[in-house]
């Protein structure tokens, strides 16, 4: 029996071109699935929804839950709640890249006007119902954020003021808004037969609903402050590791409540995704500790995580793709072929000796091969960027002379995967202006990169679709009768 092979596109929302400066859950979105449809495509993968600081890095949010407003479409408010179209045009941004600050600014005062023509309804109270384990305290969170500032531990009082009373009505008014465009995209993604990827990050900010809620969840000292945070071993790419800044779970209490916190939020990411990429999966067996008064993570240690005991108390979660990057352990791949999670191959790490899984040698089906992930060059501007020697063995490699991003695509499209992923970019062939994210530093050019309409009109999408076709990784036709 010929085994499935498929194929999809990694594209965040924020990257879709649209008329408000940062793409969002409206009416590019719905034309990015049908182009996705046309070629033949059967996954969309974006990078996680939460609430994000100005410099909209998705991966350091303020809960492990909720979703950030600057993704709702103000189209689909003129729609929903009759907002002016009048109004729409104050808040046009035309830039070259996202800036968050004006976006998520911009993004508030459009739902505040939205706000005076709404009214609760059986959906609204419904919808506040199935996310009761989570809306109430993420709403006070971020109203108490708003105004008293983000120290939550200064925060005083629990008794709200008749204003931040208001604001808490607000916010969940925006988070409603928020999941139910969200949720519709989901329903017309699959109509169209295309399953929606979203992204889990392991680990949650100390500046966090979750945190402040219930911090019995983490390792804290006696004033619930951080003496450990979650990093990276040192390793051949960083002498002294990695400081990440975020806290480490209590694995212990979280077994006692079997999970109950995990299983909230893996239930809740099915509710808006058909498929999960787990960041840093192997923190599931063990995460690098440094202490967070030190200079780097140098002399930092493992704590073990749950593992398998983790995954066998699950009651509902999506299908999951383990992100299996960077130093990987035996007892990580165990972990992940105990469960059958198809783990990661990426193109851009095929350099390297004979044991390498990223080696095209070393591909097996059950994995998810990416051109790139968010961290990565695009391929064309990682191809360009290697030295002679390097290029040379990646040519030897591929078998193929000076390569063209569509050569170098064809290649991981004949892979044994049985998922492809490819960088929006790569279908475009853009270089490394078009990088959205240099991990381990801090700069305006991470996370800020979208698409221009044209480069968005530009996308070969017949070329994509043959592609497809001719590696066998369209979704075969059911047959009735």
């Amino acid at each position: 029996m010929k085994m499935k092979k498929l194929s999809g596109v990694l594209c965040h929302i924020t990257s879709l071109p649209t008329s408000f400066g940062v793409g969002d859950f409206g009416p590019i979105a719905y034309s990015f699935i049908d182009k996705l449809a046309e070629a033949n495509q059967s996954y969309w993968q974006i990078l996680p929804v939460a609430n994000t600081d100005d410099s909209g890095c998705p991966y350091a949010t303020d809960s492990a839950f909720g979703c950030a407003e600057f993704y709702i479409s103000p189209e689909l408010l003129v729609e929903e709640y009759f907002v002016d179209k009048a109004h729409l045009k104050k808040y046009f941004l035309a830039s070259a890249r996202v800036d968050f600050k004006k976006v998520k600014k911009n993004k508030l005062k459009l739902l505040e006007i939205a706000y005076l023509n709404f009214s609760s309804s059986e959906i609204y109270e419904q919808f506040l119902d199935e996310e009761q384990a989570w809306i109430e305290d993420y709403c006070v969170f971020r109203a108490l954020s708003e105004s008293r500032g983000y120290n939550w531990k200064k925060w005083g009082t629990k008794k709200l003021s008749k204003l931040e009373t208001t604001r808490v009505g607000f916010y969940k008014f925006c988070q409603y808004t928020c999941f139910s465009q969200l949720a519709n995209l989901k329903k017309y993604s699959n109509d169209k037969n295309i399953k929606l990827v979203g992204d889990l990050p392991i680990f949650v900010s100390y500046n966090s609903m979750d945190v402040w809620k219930d911090p019995k969840q983490f390792i804290l000292n006696d004033n619930l402050e951080m003496e450990l945070e979650t990093g990276a071993a040192p390793d051949t790419f960083s002498q002294t590791g990695q400081k990440w800044g975020t806290p480490i779970y209590d694995w212990n209490y979280h077994k006692k409540t079997k999970y109950e916190w995990w299983n909230e939020r893996l239930s809740f990411s099915k509710r808006y995704f058909d498929v999960i990429r787990i960041d840093h999966f192997r923190g599931f067996c063990a995460t690098w500790l440094s202490k967070v008064s030190a200079k780097d993570a140098s002399n930092g240690e493992w704590y073990n995580g749950p593992a398998a005991d983790f995954f066998q108390q699950l009651n509902d979660s999506p299908e999951i793709i383990a992100e299996d990057l960077g130093y990987i352990t035996p007892d990580v791949n165990e972990l992940r072929d105990q469960f059958n999670f198809p783990g990661m191959r990426v193109f851009q790490f095929m350099i390297g000796g004979e044991n390498n899984p990223h080696r095209l040698s070393q591909y097996v089906y059950n994995s998810v091969a990416y051109s790139g992930t968010h961290d990565c060059d695009t391929i064309v501007g990682w191809f360009h960027s290697l030295s002679h020697k390097d290029r040379s063995h990646v040519e030897h490699e591929i078998k193929l002379h000076n390569p063209n991003n569509w050569a170098m695509l064809e290649v991981l499209m004949r892979t044994p995967s049985r998922i492809v992923l490819i960088q929006v970019q790569d279908l475009l062939g853009l270089g490394s202006e078009a990088r959205f994210n240099v991990p381990g530093t801090v700069q305006n050019l991470n996370w800020t990169w979208k698409l221009s309409t044209s480069e968005f009109d530009r996308i070969d999408w017949p070329k994509l679709s043959q592609l497809t076709k001719d590696t066998g990784r369209i979704q075969a036709s059911e047959v009735c009768g």
